[in-house]
This record gives C-alpha cells, sequence and structure tokens, in this order.
C-alpha cells in the first residue's frame, strides 16, 4: 500500500513510528492479497467518572473501489471488538450530518446519536469479558485473541503493543473480502 492512496497527505514515517508506539493509539489496516485497503485509527482517552477508558474513532479510510463492500463495516468492528474486550466504555466518532456515507457506516454498526443534528455518534459498550480488575493504569490487555496480524504480519496471537505490556496494540491487520466478480469475470 502506498499511504498516499488512504490519505491526503502521506504520513511521515518518524511521526508515524511515535503513534504506533504511543500505548493509548490503535490502527486497524484491511488488506487484500497484501495490498491495503482501509484502515480505522483511534485513540484511547481516560475519564473523569470511571476507569473504564473511551475510544475516540480518529479517522476511518477506504480505497473507492472497496466502498459499499463492507471494508469500513468491518474496520468499525474490529475496533468495536478490541474495545469490548478491553471493557471500554463506549467509542465515539464526529461527522458532519450530511456526510451521508459516514452516517450510514456509523449508525449501520450500532452508533446512535441524541439528535438529528449531532455531530457525535457514539457506540454503548458492553465488555465481552469480565476484567479480572479494572486498576488504575486502565484495563488488562486480553488473554487471547483472534489472528490477526499486528505491525504488518500475521501472527496467530497478537501481543498487545507498547512497554510493560499496555493494553493497547500498535496495528493489526485485517483480511478484507476481495471484489466481487459480475457475470462477464471482471471485478466490479
Amino acid at each position: 500500500m502506498r499511504p498516499a492512496e488512504l490519505q491526503d497527505d502521506p504520513p511521515n514515517l518518524s511521526a508515524a513510528r511515535e503513534y504506533l508506539a504511543d500505548p493509548s493509539n490503535v490502527f486497524f489496516l484491511a488488506s487484500d492479497g497484501g495490498r491495503g485497503v482501509g484502515f480505522v485509527r483511534g485513540t484511547g482517552l481516560r475519564q473523569l467518572k470511571t476507569l473504564r477508558p473511551q475510544m475516540f474513532l480518529y479517522e476511518i479510510a477506504v480505497l473507492p473501489e472497496y466502498r459499499r463492500r463492507g471494508v469500513g463495516s468491518l474496520l468499525v468492528q474490529e475496533l468495536l471488538r478490541y474495545c469490548r474486550e478491553n471493557a471500554f466504555e463506549e467509542a465515539f466518532v464526529f461527522t458532519d450530518p450530511g456526510n451521508a456515507a459516514a452516517v450510514r457506516l456509523y449508525t449501520s454498526t450500532g452508533a446512535v446519536t441524541e439528535t438529528p443534528a449531532d455531530r457525535m455518534y457514539v457506540y454503548r459498550l458492553v465488555a465481552t469479558r469480565v476484567p479480572r480488575g479494572i486498576r488504575k493504569g486502565g484495563p488488562r490487555a486480553p488473554s487471547s485473541s483472534p489472528a490477526v496480524g499486528t505491525r504488518g504480519r500475521e501472527r496467530s496471537r497478537p501481543r498487545a503493543g507498547g512497554a510493560g505490556g499496555t493494553p493497547y496494540p500498535r496495528s493489526r491487520t485485517l483480511r478484507s473480502r476481495p471484489p466481487s466478480r459480475g457475470r462477464s469475470g471482471r471485478r466490479s
């Protein structure tokens, strides 16, 4: 994947390394045959009212030829799965109410708003497991995870990223479904 394909401005390699090294950041990449076709990134935020963190879904992007094929939904669902496994209270994202594609993606994956004019879409989360204890430093890392890649490599069991076993992975790679073929055999 060339970074410029998915972002307006290509990332700075040093900045990308720093971003991935920060244990509060998560990055999931969807790929098709080794080519990056979409990504989602977010940041875990601590709260004042509870020890359970929130996830701010900061950015999601999918290549134009892979849009409306479930790649964005797959990325959001993977981020939400990660949040549930790590006892996040909620995830949220801001978007312009006039951005029909984004509104459709967020509502179809379970986000809600308080009013139709809201710009914030919220996913209320229920942990998929009972954490052994939510400690001051945050929730514990999951004890097992499905086979997804970390830092661009396939692993049967990804490790939590960051120094000292912090609960946030540096990145994961997801496999996307290939584009469907029409009767003519061409990719649609």
